[in-house]
């Protein structure tokens, strides 16, 4: 199998959050007893997640309602009154959680409100269907598999056998690995389907046990990881995904999200993820306090599924565009942290946009105004103005001559004595 390029590990110590914001989900072990915060989840409120449950409850509709995202990752927690899951494959080796991280995933995507009504889900009327691909990154013995190629290839290849009969409209790659044909050929199958793929597009390495150390273990000018993470790197395939460090403070200043994500022309579009509040392995409500692609890429995964319960007529293709098209920056001047920029759910949702069936967006063209533009006057036609013309020219010249007489008279008179 080849070797896998995490995503998972952070550059660097996360930030400490008050204990009282709620556990961070990385420090939650599958068997602690199950918790519930009552910390705002930070990205829902940056990314207006109010509002957009406001026009789904104006039209009678739970946000994502119909829709069902393939989570591939490390399997996700099945309890009632957490999230909704429809069970997949199981191409790891264990059937109890060892992970977190796909629990984080779904909890992002569709998380129900807790108790309290505070949100979790950015599409809590969605549902996962758990693709199960590793158990955790890192395996600790031979009982446990890590990310590979072959297994994220072979869940592709079950969601396109599937994506019609369980009306799957999305799939979740917070992982990446090596490229191969494989690969390519499995989410090109997906696409096939009318599935919106989205995957992460990378996190800063931060120790040699990754592939990726390297080449980009620090920030230099002119970074690309294009060619680097997978399956992002597949561009007319996948919406690849970065992180904003929007919220997260290094002693009371901005921090710099290259210390976090990679460079990567192959973003299409980011989102903020520092103190999202998600699902632990346990059930527990917890608070990710990391800016990282794995999770930029759940919350987009989110925004898509929210899409494509707003629209169910469009196409993948037309969701795409009506995604990038409605981002906070601009779809022709893209950025290598951004893409067209952080996506803006309200908008999407709200802007009148016409998209054909290949998602090419059509230009606004200005309509022609009733009221005639100012024009210069038009020529005059008096078949006589030629004439009065030559008469105006002849006096002139007659004037000038009479003029032009007077004074040479006395210079004649003396020349005759």
């Amino acid at each position: 199998m080849l070797a896998a390029l995490p995503l998972l590990v952070l550059a660097g110590p996360a930030p400490a959050v008050a204990a009282a914001e709620g556990p961070d989900c990385s420090a939650v072990a599958p068997d602690d007893p199950p918790a519930t915060t009552d910390a705002e989840s930070l990205p829902l409120r940056l990314l207006g997640m109010e509002e957009a449950d406001r026009l789904f409850a104006r039209a009678g509709r739970a946000p994502g309602r119909g829709v069902r995202v393939a989570v591939l990752d490390s399997g996700v927690i099945r309890r009632p009154g957490l999230v909704d899951v429809v069970r997949g494959p199981n191409l790891a080796r264990k059937d109890e959680l060892v992970s977190y991280h796909g629990s984080a995933v779904a909890g992002l995507i569709a998380g129900d409100p807790r108790p309290d009504g505070k949100p979790v889900g950015i599409a809590p009327g969605a549902e996962i269907v758990d693709v199960r691909v590793y158990d955790q990154v890192a395996p600790t013995d031979s009982s446990e598999v890590g990310v590979t190629t072959e297994a994220v290839v072979d869940g592709l290849r079950w969601v396109a056998a599937n994506a019609a009969r369980l009306d799957i409209g999305v799939v979740n790659l917070s992982v990446s690995v090596e490229p191969s044909g494989a690969l390519a050929a499995a989410i090109r199958r997906v696409r096939a389907r009318d599935v919106v793929v989205v995957a992460a597009s990378g996190n800063r390495p931060v120790d040699d046990s990754d592939p990726l150390f390297a080449d980009f273990r620090e920030y230099r000018p002119g970074e690309d990881a294009v060619g680097a993470v997978f399956p992002a790197g597949y561009l007319d395939q996948v919406v690849a995904v970065n992180a904003t460090a929007s919220g997260y403070l290094v002693d009371g200043e901005p921090g710099e999200v290259r210390d976090w994500v990679l460079q990567s022309s192959a973003t299409d579009v980011a989102a903020p993820t520092y103190r999202a509040v998600t699902l632990a392995a346990n059930g527990s409500t917890c608070v990710l306090n990391q800016v990282a692609t794995s999770w930029a890429a759940a919350e987009v995964s989110g925004v898509v599924a929210l899409l494509r319960s707003w629209f169910p007529d469009e196409n993948a293709d037309q969701i795409v565009a009506r995604l990038e098209a409605t981002a906070d920056g601009t779809p022709d001047a893209r950025t290598v942290l951004t893409g067209a920029g952080v996506v803006q759910p309200v908008e999407a949702m709200s802007r009148p946009l016409t998209a054909d069936r290949s998602g090419r967006i059509e230009q606004a063209v200005a309509e022609e105004t009733e009221i005639p533009r100012a024009t210069a006057p038009d020529p005059r036609t008096d078949p006589l103005d030629l004439v009065r013309d030559q008469m105006v020219w002849w006096g002139l010249l007659g004037g000038a001559a009479l003029v032009l007489a007077l004074l040479l008279r006395p210079v004649l008179a003396r020349r005759r004595r």
